[in-house]
């Protein structure tokens, strides 16, 4: 896939956007040996990032590899909750019919839907009270 066009609502200055499509596969949640994207130093709030795509796509899942530096007494956390939203026009849709948003550490957090087909996506996410978050890798399909 390559890299993708990303923005988000922040980006720690240590970290950056481009690590979401980079195609370095993680380790594990607390892989600091990869460039990753946190919204540190934002602690409980929501936050999103979003790829802007060069034409409209077809989309039928996304694939999401959190980062969560808790082993080492850090302040992210793999979300509290999160949604997947794609562009329409000038609004953001939910997503149709998507399966669990999940927020397991140490693997890809696979949601399959409905196809769309859009010119960007977003994940928003609801972070933990009191905890910053991330991201490893942002796959679509």
């Amino acid at each position: 896939m390559g890299k993708i066009p990303a923005k988000a609502s922040h980006c720690n200055d240590a970290d950056t956007v481009t690590a979401l499509s980079d195609e370095k596969l993680p380790a594990h949640s607390n892989d600091h040996d990869i460039p990753r994207f946190t919204w540190w130093p934002r602690r409980g709030t929501t936050e999103w990032v979003q790829y802007d795509l060069k034409e409209p796509r077809a989309v039928r899942s996304v694939d999401v590899y959190w980062f969560d530096d808790s082993p080492i007494g850090g302040g992210c956390r793999a979300p509290q909750s999160w949604r997947l939203l794609y562009r329409d026009g000038d609004d953001w849709k939910n997503i149709p019919n998507s399966s669990a948003h999940g927020v397991q550490k140490d693997r890809f957090n696979t949601v399959t839907f409905d196809e769309v087909t859009a010119p960007a996506l977003r994940i928003e996410v609801q972070l933990q009270e009191g905890f910053s978050g991330g991201i490893l890798e942002w796959r679509i399909r």
